[in-house]
């Protein structure tokens, strides 16, 4: 495997559970908390999904950029696909099973990780796919450049 492929991959790899980490979580405040910076939060990510952000960030440093900066900007990048789109099945499970969750004592955390993370996962699964995808993609542009 050729270095600049297997450090494409790297990169992607690190954004994409840097994403997931950050994606999952946010998703699951925004679709279970209703805040006033919800929209504001939404238009913001949609505006992150609309920029490549790791050609951007690659033409603003091009002197030093290591991959642990495209790592860190290909998060940025992975984070909107994730949010955007594993928040609708979050949405869609019965609240009724976290408030039941609740009642029985468990903590916000934990309800996350044993009641939505498996009732949604396929929609997870699939965000993390195209986060992965688009962040290589774009990786591989900057590599080849």
């Amino acid at each position: 495997m050729t270095p600049k492929l297997w450090l494409s991959l790297q990169v992607a790899g690190v954004s994409t559970a840097g994403g997931l980490v950050l994606g999952l979580w946010l998703a699951y405040r925004l679709s279970t908390r209703v805040r006033p910076g919800r929209k504001a939060l939404l238009g913001a990510l949609i505006v992150l999904w609309a920029v490549p952000l790791i050609l951007a960030a690659y033409l603003i440093l091009r002197p030093a950029f290591p991959w642990q900066a495209g790592a860190a900007v290909g998060t940025l990048a992975a984070l909107p696909v994730v949010v955007l789109g594993s928040r609708s099945r979050v949405t869609e499970v019965d609240r009724a099973y976290g408030d039941a969750a609740r009642s029985l004592g468990c903590s916000e955390w934990r309800i996350f990780w044993r009641v939505m993370l498996p009732l949604a996962w396929p929609a997870m699964l699939t965000a993390a796919a195209l986060a992965f995808l688009r962040v290589w993609a774009e990786w591989c542009i900057v590599a080849a450049l």
